[in-house]
């Protein structure tokens, strides 16, 4: 077995195969890109807040705006699903995995802040047993949200692997290059970007 067939089948291995062991794949990507849309809309109602003279912090404004990027390939993706292509979900993957990354960022950050606010305003005497079991709670159910997230990202990579490794979704590479040729900017620079998310998820999954 040579070096590369060897990496495949590790990753083949560690990525699962159902999605919580019972349910194909393509169901499991529904329902974590209809769950992951539900909570970007949040990101996105929040971005309002700029037009209405509230102020935000850097790391809101990059939250929100991401957000809004993110909704528009999830999306995409969730239409996709029962017809998937290479590129879309190439670039689902890979926008899910940096997603992935700066909401554990962010979780960290903002956690952060929360105590700290909540340490600072309130006495010393105050601070008790509850608040140690507040604390323990918060970073508990923070911790089960980071972890169903990393299994979700799983699941996304997982269906694109499968997809790399079915000739009927072989890429046809002519066919893109016509599109590119014949397309506004705006649909050129978006297939550029799924191109360069598609020879990056190739290298990672396969």
């Amino acid at each position: 077995m040579t070096p590369e067939r060897y990496r495949a089948a590790v990753k083949r291995f560690i990525l699962p195969k159902r999605f919580c062991g019972v349910a194909p794949l393509y169901l499991g990507v529904e329902l974590v890109l209809g769950i992951t849309i539900f909570n970007k809309c949040g990101g996105a109602y929040g971005i309002l807040a700029l037009f209405n003279g509230h102020p935000l912090e850097f790391a809101q404004w990059v939250l929100y705006t991401w957000s809004i990027v993110c909704l528009a390939i999830y999306a995409q993706g969730l239409a996709k699903v029962h017809r998937p292509t290479l590129y879309t979900f190439s670039q689902v993957f890979i926008f899910f995995s940096v997603d992935t990354l700066l909401t554990c960022a962010f979780t960290v950050y903002f956690t952060h802040e929360w105590f700290a606010a909540n340490t600072t305003t309130r006495p010393p005497a105050a601070q008790g047993a509850s608040d140690a079991y507040e604390y323990s709670v918060s970073l508990l159910v923070t911790l089960a949200s980071l972890v169903s997230r990393l299994y979700f990202n799983f699941i996304v990579g997982s269906f694109l692997q499968e997809l790399f490794f079915r000739p009927a979704y072989t890429l046809d590479t002519d066919e893109v290059e016509t599109e590119l040729r014949h397309s506004s900017l705006l649909r050129r620079l978006w297939l550029q970007n799924q191109h360069y998310c598609y020879i990056l998820s190739r290298r990672i999954l396969s």
